[in-house]
């Protein structure tokens, strides 16, 4: 069976962020839930909280930054406070680095889009990742592999600012990053607030889970 790990988007107007997406990122309309290429969103209708919660981010994959910034961009979407000065390095993930800048989406949610460089094969504009944000991150990791996902990758970031801690666990297809930050080791109420991405739905679970942190997942 194909695996899937669908993250929930709560925004007080659904129906406007539906339309936002479509328009800014080309998503569309199918069964129910917005979908753009291997990536699907389920939206309700909630209260956010105005902050980002443990789950952080959405993370798009893009064949080249430069030209899916512009095509945002020109279609209304607005650079996030995360990389206000544009599109961001990582040199240490997967062969050569990735490249990755952050846009609002709807409401303020943020949204990644994300460009493995050159040896890598280009990827087509659909799922990359769903970024989740841990005050420790082993914990959250033995709840996800306890639930069946898989480890794909680990990385320690060393930054002027401090460790950060990441590793990637996947869910067929599906990728959840997990990443600890310097304040958040700190102060863990960082992550305290509900946050747009509120959940995720899964296919191949009986039941809702509730792992560290707070983070729940329930069956599609």
């Amino acid at each position: 069976m194909t695996r899937a790990l669908i993250p929930e988007l709560v925004l007080r107007d659904p129906e406007a962020g539906s339309l936002f997406l479509e328009r800014v990122f080309g998503f569309a309309q199918q069964d129910g839930r917005l979908v753009l290429g291997s990536q699907e969103v389920i939206l309700s209708q909630g209260e956010p909280d105005g902050r980002h919660g443990r789950i952080d981010h959405l993370a798009l994959s893009v064949p080249s930054i430069s030209d899916a910034l512009a095509a945002c961009t020109a279609r209304g979407g607005v650079l996030g406070e995360s990389t206000p000065k544009g599109p961001v390095i990582i040199p240490e993930f997967w062969e050569r680095g990735v490249e990755y800048v952050f846009l609002d989406g709807p409401e303020g949610a943020k949204i990644e889009l994300i460009a493995r460089r050159p040896p890598a094969a280009m990827r087509p504009w659909g799922h990359d990742h769903i970024g989740i944000s841990c005050a420790d991150l082993r914990p959250m990791r033995d709840f996800f592999l306890g639930i069946g996902l898989e480890e794909r990758a680990a990385v320690t970031l060393e930054r002027l600012e401090g460790r950060v801690d990441v590793a990637f666990l996947a869910w067929g297809e599906d990728v959840v990053e997990l990443y600890c930050l310097p304040e958040t080791r700190a102060d863990p109420s960082l992550n305290a607030g509900q946050g747009f991405w509120r959940r995720l739905r899964a296919q191949g679970i009986d039941g809702r889970q509730v792992g560290p942190e707070g983070i729940e997942i329930l069956p599609l």
